[in-house]
Order: structure tokens, then C-alpha cells, then sequence
């Protein structure tokens, strides 16, 4: 499965300043909301498909049984009476 990366410190404070800068012209800081909404999505459509793609190399995998208690078998299940 693909590794989710950490965010990086620098990053959110270099989008910090940048708001700080165009905070006196409302159109750029917006456009640069919008940019950061778009490329934000974007990542995330990248990320799921990798993921995606890696689950897919897992569908010949072979699962183990969930429990192998007593309990769990179906002869125990206590029905209603009627």
C-alpha cells in the first residue's frame, strides 16, 4: 500500500506568508485558494490511485481464517424458539 508522505513544516509556512502577502488583494489571495483547493485535489486523486493500483497487486493474496474458536462455528448459534 502507498505510504501516506508527512507534511512538511516548511511548506505550510511558505502558504502562510503567501496568504499573509496577497491578504491586502482579496482576488490573488482567492485565486490562490482556489490553486491550492485544485492542486490539493489533485494529489489526492494521485495518491488514491496508487493506492488503488497496490491493492490490486493483492487480490491473488491469500487471507487467513478471522477465528478458529469453537464458538464461532454455526452448530452453536442458538436460534429463537417458536
Amino acid at each position: 500500500m502507498a505510504k501516506i508522505e508527512k507534511m512538511k513544516l516548511e511548506n505550510v509556512i511558505e502558504v502562510d506568508r503567501i496568504s499573509a502577502i496577497l491578504r491586502h488583494e482579496p482576488d490573488l489571495l482567492s485565486m490562490f485558494k482556489l490553486i491550492l483547493i485544485v492542486a490539493n485535489k489533485r494529489l489526492n486523486e494521485e495518491k488514491a490511485c496508487l493506492i488503488a493500483y497496490d491493492d490490486s497487486d493483492d487480490d491473488n493474496e491469500v487471507l487467513p481464517d478471522l477465528s478458529d474458536h469453537e464458538s464461532d462455528e454455526e452448530d452453536d448459534i442458538i436460534s429463537p424458539s417458536s
